[in-house]
């Protein structure tokens, strides 16, 4: 990565030098957070992304305006890709021709739109007077900011096909269903190499007839397909179902104005979101992952708009399942967050997070598909029949609790399992039972992954997530400029409806264990773990 300007001057690192050293003095005195919801960003003239995501200047659309929702514009469906007939696939790949065919100089063109998700999610921009860039990962606005992307993306193809009722499609990576070829790369994207809808950095393993593999970290799996289908089911009830089942956990931790970027993303953000990313982008590309797995060239593969769709279209469902916390964060910080973006007439618009939660108003809508994840693969009401892996008798679990000693500062989990006991607090009819782990520290230049288990002290990297002992994964990936402004982490997960599965709620403590896997083990520093009771929305704690 060069640190060079667009008309090719050397970038003056001054500023970068001095945030730096501020940095290392809020690193001592603690993050500075003023309390008040992200305001919609300027793009800088001359912005200092490495990776040169600068957007076009000079600005030649109208003054920025206020988004404002068309309740005129027709109700648009959004179908599954591999559902598409010759009409729908003909009027994609038309649109994505126009679309590659836009000037450099238009905001809308397809390299303009990943070069805007670049700058917003690689340390890109800065607001007047602040230490650390706005981020738009790994925080409760990730999925707001991509929502608000795609819609704009679909409007920009909208007009240029000269058809209102334009609607992306998405893809229904989450369907395991041998029915249905809906878990591969869709052909439409994977198997004409002159489509518009072509890329040709992706991962082999990822072509066709290969099925997604939602727990990868990049590459192969020799795992077959029958193994990939159920492990993919159960991964998904228990990141989104199980796992996260309040605003908090689900959509990860508060962002406000100031914050020294998102140190605590959602389940669903870590994984399937990401896991997806990692699967699809070439491991073997000079930039590693290129392009879906990495974040400052992933919009430009025109698979990453489908996938996004499947992202949004969880959100809509997530909010269907049963529990009363299941809506979006209330806090002003939450819903008064503002983001600029272009619109189909490459004017810039600033939109609220307020705006758009509700994707009827927005004129669109998810046709339905198949969800067998919702109830683990399982006839509903028996969501739990799985059989455990590690079977143990009272005597044995209780023997397991009295020897297993508590996490210390000193622990760090490595190339082996780390296990250790977390006390239950008194049980609280408030909010939801959650495991927090707190004080993650993660060398920013590498990816980190790790699987959590219950009461299975005996796993290991080859352990199957499909065992029902599987309660969550933490997934870390680095992006530009990540290592200068990588802060301690949080993992939060919800642990009671998998302590009732394994007949296991009964217990004062609980056993996890942890294994990191993936291509770059390192030792991870864990500052403590708790039990806490999430009852967001009604609190931020």
């Amino acid at each position: 990565m060069g640190n060079f300007l667009e008309d090719g001057s050397r970038k003056d690192l001054t500023g970068f030098k001095m945030r730096a050293a501020v940095l290392i003095l809020s690193q001592i005195l603690g993050d500075f957070t003023s309390g008040v919801p992200i305001p919609a960003p300027e793009f800088p003239e001359k912005c200092t992304s490495e990776e040169n995501c600068c957007m076009p200047y000079p600005y030649t659309g109208k003054p920025v305006r206020q988004f404002t929702i068309d309740p005129n514009l027709p109700l648009r469906i959004r179908r599954p890709v591999h559902k598409l007939n010759d009409d729908e696939i003909a009027k994609l790949e038309k649109g994505y021709q126009l679309l590659r065919s836009l000037s450099e100089s238009d905001p809308r063109s397809l390299s303009n739109q990943a070069k805007l998700h670049c700058l917003y999610c690689d340390n890109g921009i800065y607001y007047p007077g602040m230490i650390w860039p706005l981020e738009i990962h790994n925080h409760w606005l990730f999925l707001p900011w991509h929502r608000m992307f795609l819609y704009f993306h679909e409007r920009i193809l909208a007009e240029l096909l000269d058809d209102d009722s334009f609607a992306l499609p998405y893809w229904n990576w989450d369907n395991q269903s041998e029915e249905e070829v809906a878990n591969t790369l869709p052909d439409i994207y994977a198997s004409n190499r002159s489509s518009s809808l072509w890329n040709h950095n992706r991962n082999k393993c990822a072509q066709q007839p290969n099925i997604v593999n939602l727990n990868t970290v990049g590459g192969c799996t020799e795992k077959t397909p029958t193994e990939l289908r159920i492990e993919n089911t159960r991964l998904m009830y228990t990141q989104i179902v199980s796992g996260a089942p309040t605003p908090r956990l689900f959509f990860g931790q508060a962002y406000s104005y100031g914050d020294g970027g998102g140190h605590g993303p959602g389940t669903f953000e870590d994984n399937p979101h990401g896991t997806v990313h990692l699967w699809v982008g070439d491991p073997d590309a000079p930039n590693k992952f290129d392009d879906m797995g990495n974040f400052g060239r992933a919009a430009r593969d025109p698979i990453f708009y489908p996938h996004h769709a499947n992202i949004d279209r969880i959100w809509t469902i997530w909010k269907t399942m049963p529990g009363k916390q299941r809506m979006e964060p209330n806090h002003t910080d939450f819903l008064d967050a503002s983001f600029t973006y272009y619109d189909e007439n490459a004017d810039r618009v600033t939109v609220k997070v307020s705006q758009i939660i509700n994707t009827t108003l927005l004129r669109y809508e998810y046709e339905e598909s198949p969800t067998a994840w919702i109830t683990n693969g399982q006839k509903a009401g028996y969501e739990n029949s799985i059989p455990v892996c590690n079977p143990m008798n009272p005597s044995q679990t209780n023997a397991m609790i009295i020897a297993t000693p508590e996490l210390t500062i000193q622990d760090k989990l490595g190339a082996e399992p780390l296990t250790f006991r977390v006390p239950r607090p008194e049980r609280s009819d408030v909010g939801v039972e959650v495991l927090e782990i707190e004080g993650i520290k993660v060398d920013g230049r590498f990816q980190s992954h790790w699987e959590a288990y219950l009461f299975f002290p005996s796993v290991d990297i080859n352990t199957p997530v499909s065992c029902p002992e599987f309660f969550g994964t933490f997934n870390f990936v680095p992006h530009v400029g990540q290592a200068q402004f990588n802060r301690d982490r949080v993992w939060r997960v919800a642990v009671k409806d998998k302590l009732v599965a394994l007949g296991k709620d009964n217990y004062t403590d609980i056993i996890v264990t942890l294994v990191q896997f993936g291509p770059n083990v390192q030792p991870l520093g864990i500052g403590k773990a708790r039990i806490v009771y999430d009852a967001s929305p009604a609190t931020l704690e």
